[in-house]
């Protein structure tokens, strides 16, 4: 059943469940009679959650405590999915969906899906009344992220192709369109059949000269405008009142993003 009609606010039996005990022990568990969570900080029965709304502590075989949640898509990306590949992190997810102007009911355009971690969060934004259509050439990137989507419960707004986008895709009239690959120009006359007039489209990069070779691309095609490079870099705090300071690790440099919105060609 998707997340977006599954409202329970109670720890059931098959229920997906996140297990925070601290900063760095933070699972996600489908919870089943009988069966038990184990970590270094103790052991925790699913039978002492079940039946717990969510938001309740429940103490752990040692005595320590863990707080019971609802998982979030964030949960998955960082604790719950598998990651077969380098992946699009949460910090650059937040600027596509802005550049994008995603809401419910769009029909987008994926090409290059790796572990399924953008196909999640382009899916969780369209809503059941829009849909992703996601082109992967690996089998096995295809499988895993298969497996993270229907973890994440947004399988019924996913449509994922195992096939190299550079030969075509099926859709026509999509409203935007997210590309991860090594050579994006080589999708540029695909995006421009698929998309309408004035689609936005993200490109994502993890060097400078692919960035080059892409704008250049998108030059001599004449029907781009509106082209903007960025690069967001993350610098998050430690939560202690009594220590307030940077961490010592920050999450900078993943890779480029580069928007273009697809036009009319226009004449030489």
């Amino acid at each position: 059943m998707s997340e977006d009609v599954c409202c329970k606010t109670v720890a059931c039996e098959g229920c997906p469940a996140l297990v925070a005990i601290d900063e760095r022990r933070r699972f996600i568990v489908t919870l089943r009679h009988g069966k038990v969570l184990g970590s270094d900080r103790g052991v925790l029965r699913h039978d002492d959650v079940i039946g717990r709304p969510y938001g309740s502590w429940v103490k752990l075989s040692s005595g320590v405590y863990a707080v019971i949640l609802q998982p979030r898509l964030i949960d998955y990306i960082e604790r719950g999915f598998k990651r077969k590949s380098q992946v699009i992190y949460p910090k650059d997810h937040g600027i596509i969906i802005m550049l994008l102007d995603l809401k419910p009911g769009m029909r987008v355009l994926e090409i290059g899906v790796g572990s399924g971690f953008t196909t999640a969060v382009l899916a969780r934004i369209v809503g059941p009344n829009g849909h992703v259509y996601s082109y992967e050439i690996r089998r096995d990137m295809a499988e895993v992220a298969r497996r993270n989507i229907e973890a994440a419960g947004l399988a019924d707004r996913v449509t994922l192709r195992v096939r190299d986008a550079r030969d075509g895709v099926d859709e026509r009239g999509l409203d935007a369109a997210v590309v991860d690959m090594p050579d994006p120009w080589a999708v540029l006359h695909v995006l421009e059949e698929a998309l309408t007039p004035g689609a936005p489209v993200v490109f994502f990069l993890p060097a400078i000269n692919q960035v080059q070779r892409l704008l250049g691309a998108l030059e001599l095609r004449r029907c781009w405008a509106e082209t903007r490079v960025l690069e967001v870099l993350l610098r998050e705090y430690e939560a202690r009142a009594d220590a307030l300071r940077p961490r010592t690790t920050m999450i900078a440099h993943t890779g480029y993003l580069v928007f273009s919105r697809l036009t009319l060609r226009r004449e030489a």
